[in-house]
């Protein structure tokens, strides 16, 4: 290769290698500014204020303070330019002021008086303006009406009067007052190049700002507008649930009280024998046991959707002491039925959990395995320690769960306790979150041959 190719080659490698280096660093800056405007973005949120925090109206005020200090800050500068001493002084003065206002409003809740002090703050320096600037033939009537629109934007409602007569007022006043007086200005323009750069700066910040600010309201307005729409979907949906857990309380409750009444009417009207008798009873304590579960966990909803109840609270407790009474009960509602529950669980077994929670769970599932199992079904609660958890089992080899029941208990599971099905009742969806407050879970499998749920506790070790 000639003494040339080689040049070209060297040259051409030290160009692709200063491309390659640029683009790097161009990378680096790119990401460098997009860093600098987040944290701004996020700082001037924080002085903004958060949406759940404050009114929106609150919010626009702290967007305007913000949006005045940074005109304040380019107005001292256009004043020095311009070498307008006694403007650059005066807005100097007023800068921390206006801090000051955003501060006590933001961090402080005294908006309503920082509102009033901004507003004949800013009407006060325009008035000094007007003097300083030329007068009539200045800038500051145009930006009177970028004050108004602001000071519009923030005041209630009912002060929209008294706002745009203190604005028209003020104007008026001016102008009456150079009218009569032109010693009233004080200062004038230079030359016709000075003059019609103010006007121009003037016009262009008074666009930014209704831009800016205007954009900020709509934007906040329509954020306002689908959060109200969310929150009123919400509450529907709320009152559909209502409406199906009335619908379903009194359905599951209607039918205990018309057996109790249907077995009294036939106790006081007839002569039972013996077998009969225990018939009877066995149907009314079923009824009774049904209706009690109902109650308490219509009570257990009420009691920790109030916050009555300490989910921390965790003790080492005996399993089969904690369940012995409901065991017991359920026991003879099974043999009333041509069932029979086998308990598996070892004598000595101690857990640490919330008890009250658990055997809120474990009645629930015993309950539901009794009433649904069938007459002669089985219902088994066991135990096994799995890979650090305590894993309880409720079986019943009755004929399983339908797949459209299977689902309505996926979906209340998906979402609350009140949100409940025909299927499941409030047992199941109270009982999955039970589960989840224990820091475990509740699963189920199903099929022809019977329903197993599986109740999972974290456990350091097994016992």
């Amino acid at each position: 290769m000639s003494k040339s190719g080689v040049t070209s080659c060297h040259l051409l490698k030290r160009y692709i290698i200063l491309l390659a280096d640029f683009f790097t660093n161009s990378s680096a800056i790119l990401n460098s500014l997009k860093s600098l405007i987040a944290s701004i973005r996020n700082r001037g949120q924080h002085l903004i204020g958060q949406p759940d925090d404050l009114s929106l109206q609150t919010r626009i005020y702290h967007f305007v303070c913000i949006t005045t200090i940074a005109v304040m800050f380019y107005v001292l500068i256009f004043s020095a330019i311009q070498q307008m001493v006694y403007y650059a002084l005066i807005t100097l003065l007023l800068i921390p002021l206006q801090i000051f206002l955003l501060y006590i409003s933001r961090f402080r809740n005294r908006t309503a008086l920082s509102m009033k002090v901004y507003i004949l703050l800013i009407h006060g320096f325009f008035v000094i303006s007007y003097r300083l600037s030329a007068g009539i033939a200045g800038s500051t009537l145009l930006s009177f009406s970028i004050v108004f629109f602001l000071s519009l934007a923030i005041v209630p409602r009912k002060e929209y009067v008294l706002l745009t007569l203190l604005n028209l007022g003020t104007v008026a006043g001016l102008l009456l007052a150079e009218y009569d007086s032109p010693a009233f200005v004080l200062t004038h323009y230079a030359d016709r190049a000075e003059h019609f750069i103010d006007i121009a700066s003037t016009y262009a910040v008074t666009i930014i700002l209704m831009l800016s600010g205007l954009g900020y309201i709509i934007k906040n307005y329509t954020t306002e507008k689908e959060n109200a729409e969310a929150r009123a979907s919400i509450l529907d949906e709320l009152h559909e649930e209502k409406a199906r857990l009335i619908s379903i309380i009194s359905h599951d409750y209607h039918t205990p009280l018309a057996n109790l009444q249907h077995a009294l009417y036939i106790m006081d009207t007839h002569e039972l024998s013996p077998s009969e008798l225990k018939i009877f009873t066995g149907e009314m304590r079923k009824s009774v046991v049904n209706t009690q579960s109902l109650l308490t966990n219509l009570l257990e909803i009420t009691k920790t959707e109030n916050g009555l109840y300490s989910f921390d609270m965790v003790t080492s407790f005996s399993v089969w002491e904690a369940m012995s009474e409901t065991l017991d009960v359920y026991s003879d509602i099974a043999r009333s039925n041509g069932q029979r529950i086998e308990v598996s669980i070892p004598e000595k077994l101690h857990i640490n959990a919330n008890q009250h929670l658990y055997t809120t769970v474990i009645r629930n599932l015993i309950n539901n395995a009794v009433k649904y199992a069938g007459s002669g079904a089985s219902v088994r609660f066991s135990y096994q320690y799995q890979e650090g958890y305590h894993v309880f089992q409720v079986a019943d080899n009755g004929p399983g769960i339908p797949e459209k029941v299977q689902q309505e208990i996926l979906q209340s599971w998906n979402q609350s306790a009140r949100n409940v099905s025909r299927s499941g009742a409030i047992g199941l969806p109270l009982s999955k979150q039970y589960a989840a407050a224990l820091r475990g879970d509740l699963l189920f499998e199903t099929g022809p041959g019977g329903t197993t749920f599986f109740l999972k506790i974290p456990a350091a070790a097994p016992e």
